[in-house]
């Protein structure tokens, strides 16, 4: 990828629109393509838990979620460290690692992504590769297919690991319960 590509990339949810995470004109286009606005984040795909420590700080508690469903369906938001809130300005970040060999080469190629699911704002994630290439084509680098990997049209299960108390931004793939016994087994 160069300075401001926008591809679309598989996940083991649903196809998401990825730049380079610290690549401003491709952001740009994202928001653009998906008319959304430059105020909500766009969440950060890793290959490795290594990729986080410049990024995000990681709590143990944030480490147990990781080391039970990643690469997975779960996004945790997580306080950044202050050399990426320096170069970005944000000071929480959602992060998530995707069970999908498509994305995890390409981030393993371009180093983390910001990847966001492809859909304009307010409109349910697409799914269909000819009605991607359709309406999407014109506007990206390059469409990388699903391929015959299984994937959950849901999406992922949002954590907010900021503070002491966890909270559920949004139920995805992973219920409630079973977020609860991994905090449970925490204590």
């Amino acid at each position: 990828m160069y300075i401001g590509d926008v591809i679309i990339i598989p996940t083991d949810t649903v196809y998401g629109l990825a730049a380079k995470l610290y690549d401003e004109k491709a952001l740009n286009k994202i928001y653009q393509i998906k008319g959304r606005d430059q105020i909500k984040q766009i969440p950060i795909l890793v290959s490795k838990v290594e990729q986080l420590k410049d990024i995000c700080e990681m709590s143990k508690l944030s480490l147990m979620f990781i080391k039970k469903y990643w690469p997975g369906a779960l996004t945790l938001v997580l306080k950044t460290t202050p050399e990426f809130k320096l170069k970005t300005g944000e000071e929480t970040v959602a992060v998530r690692m995707p069970k999908h060999p498509v994305a995890l080469k390409l981030i393993d190629m371009n180093g983390a992504l910001r990847v966001t699911s492809l859909n304009r704002s307010d409109e349910k994630p697409l799914s269909n590769l000819k009605e991607i290439e359709k309406r999407f084509g014109l506007l990206v680098k390059d469409i990388y297919p699903q391929g015959n990997i299984t994937k959950s049209d849901i999406s992922s299960t949002i954590l907010d690991l900021t503070s002491k108390k966890i909270k559920i931004i949004r139920q995805g793939e992973i219920s409630e319960n079973e977020i609860l016994a991994v905090k449970d087994s925490f204590k």
